[in-house]
């Protein structure tokens, strides 16, 4: 008895391999999940730097609310500027506004008799321009040594 292999067995017509209709819906497949990655790749990149100005933002607002208090005593008023020094951060300018602060309270304390001052600060840092402008607020509280100019003699 004689064996034959089952390539001799197989009809000279079949062929393997994929017809037109399966290639071109297999690319369409290919096509929409590649244009869905790119839009989640957009997505991505776009909120990294939303994110990446927003915490430039509270760094500069940080290093500006820092200084109330240092460099002389706060004034009540409403103030504005910029970043700018050349770099990178002149593209973000800000408004703060410095007004007195009284606590509500109605254990009957008189806060008038301590000897500090609050201030509450409100600073906006604004960045980017026309319809793509992008603000934050930020707010603290300031304390200030009432009679500091009588101690430094800086007051008659």
């Amino acid at each position: 008895m004689r064996r034959f292999s089952s390539t001799t067995l197989r009809p000279a017509r079949a062929q393997a391999g994929f017809t037109l209709v399966e290639v071109m819906a297999a690319f369409a497949i290919f096509a929409v999940l590649f244009g869905v990655m790119l839009q989640i790749l957009s997505t991505s990149i776009s909120n990294t730097r939303r994110s990446g100005d927003f915490t430039q933002a509270a760094l500069l607002a940080q290093s500006q609310l820092d200084m109330i208090g240092i460099e002389a005593l706060p004034e009540p008023g409403r103030y504005g500027g910029d970043f700018g020094d050349g770099g990178s951060d002149d593209r973000y300018r800000w408004e703060m506004d410095i007004e007195p602060y009284f606590i509500q309270d109605d254990r009957g304390v008189n806060y008038d008799e301590l000897p500090i001052d609050l201030y509450r600060v409100s600073m906006t840092v604004y960045w980017g321009e026309g319809r793509a402008e992008r603000s934050a607020t930020f707010e603290t509280l300031r304390s200030v040594d009432r009679f500091y100019a009588e101690r430094q003699g800086l007051q008659p």
